[in-house]
C-alpha cells in the first residue's frame, strides 16, 4: 500500500514538473531573423527563445515582430467502436451473432505558438552603402 502511494506521488510530481517545463525550438533562421516555436510553459519557453534570439542576433539586438498561434497542419483522430450482439433461440438449439462497427473521424487544424523576430532592431533598414567615388575633375 505504501509503495502504491509513493509511486502515485512520484508520478504526480513528474507530471507537474513536465507541465511546468517550457521549450523553444528554432523553426527558421537567416541573417535577418527567424521563427521560434514555443512549447509547454509559455514563460519558460519565452525565456529560452530570448536566449536563442540573443545568441543569433546579439544581446539587445533583436525585435519580436509578431507572435501568436499559427496553423501548422491538421490532426485527424479516428475512433472505431465495435458492438457484438448474440441471440439464442428459445429452445437453445441455434444462436446467431451480429457485429456492428462504427467509425468516427474528426479533423482539426493543428496550431503552435510561434515568435517571429528580426535582428538589428524593429524594422530597421539595412545600413546605407556609401556612394561610389566620383571621378576627379
Amino acid at each position: 500500500m505504501m509503495l502504491r502511494k509513493l509511486s502515485r506521488g512520484l508520478l504526480l510530481g513528474s507530471l507537474m514538473v513536465l507541465a511546468a517545463c517550457g521549450a523553444a525550438r528554432v523553426i527558421h533562421q537567416d541573417q535577418a531573423g527567424g521563427v521560434i516555436e514555443l512549447q509547454g510553459d509559455h514563460g519558460q519557453a519565452m525565456q529560452e527563445a530570448n536566449q536563442q534570439m540573443a545568441t543569433h542576433c546579439g544581446a539587445n539586438n533583436f525585435s519580436v515582430m509578431s507572435q501568436g498561434e499559427e496553423a501548422i497542419g491538421t490532426d485527424t483522430i479516428t475512433q472505431q467502436n465495435q458492438a457484438t450482439d448474440s441471440t439464442t433461440s428459445r429452445n437453445g438449439r441455434s444462436s446467431s451473432t451480429d457485429s456492428t462497427a462504427t467509425t468516427q473521424q474528426s479533423t482539426r487544424t493543428a496550431t503552435a505558438w510561434r515568435v517571429h523576430y528580426q535582428c538589428g532592431g524593429a524594422g530597421a533598414p539595412p545600413p546605407a552603402q556609401p556612394p561610389p567615388p566620383q571621378p576627379g575633375y
